[in-house]
């Protein structure tokens, strides 16, 4: 049934379907998310078209139900000295397709495109998000330190784990 669930690399014309999607996100787990509902929410929809367009900056979307249900991004770093690595982002799946790995399909898509462009992939992940950590660590992700109150929403500090992947270079065997 999972395996019928469509996963592809999102698109400008996805623009208004990622951004109720990642309002949702930031709405149902703020302690999730770098991001706030407020500043994306202020975000308009030209801008989140641009950043669709922005490859290999990508968001990977999983569809059912006629419908965006997951989503999970990757870019890669700016800085001339840091574009050998990229960072996972902005993993969300709504709560009725949880347990039927979306989440890790979503992240194995990215994994994949990543190591067309870096060799190394960087995540985080909030500490007491055990569902989570278990998918990154099965997926390969080494956790390499926890950044204490990496986080605050509201009163409420947030510890994350900080995790990275390395990817084989193109043409290792």
């Amino acid at each position: 049934m999972t395996s019928c669930i469509p996963i592809r690399i999102l698109e400008p014309s996805d623009a208004e379907r990622f951004r109720d999607l990642r309002l949702e996100a930031l709405t149902v787990a703020p302690e999730a998310f770098g991001a706030s509902y407020e500043e994306d929410a202020a975000l308009p929809l030209e801008t989140i078209r641009a950043r669709l367009s922005a490859s290999p900056n990508v968001v990977f979307g999983a569809f059912a139900d006629h419908g965006l249900i997951g989503m999970a991004g990757f870019a890669v770093y700016d800085r001339v000295k840091a574009r050998h690595k990229g960072v996972l982002w902005g993993v969300y799946v709504k709560a009725e397709w949880r347990g039927h790995q979306v989440g890790k399909r979503l992240v194995q898509s990215v994994i994949d495109h990543a190591s067309h462009h870096v060799i190394m992939l960087e995540a985080t992940v909030r500490l007491a998000n055990d569902e989570a950590r278990r998918t990154y660590h099965g997926l390969g992700f080494k956790p390499y330190g926890v950044q204490h109150k990496a986080l605050r929403v509201g009163d409420m500090f947030y510890d994350e784990e900080l995790l990275c992947l390395d990817l084989p270079r193109p043409g290792d065997a």
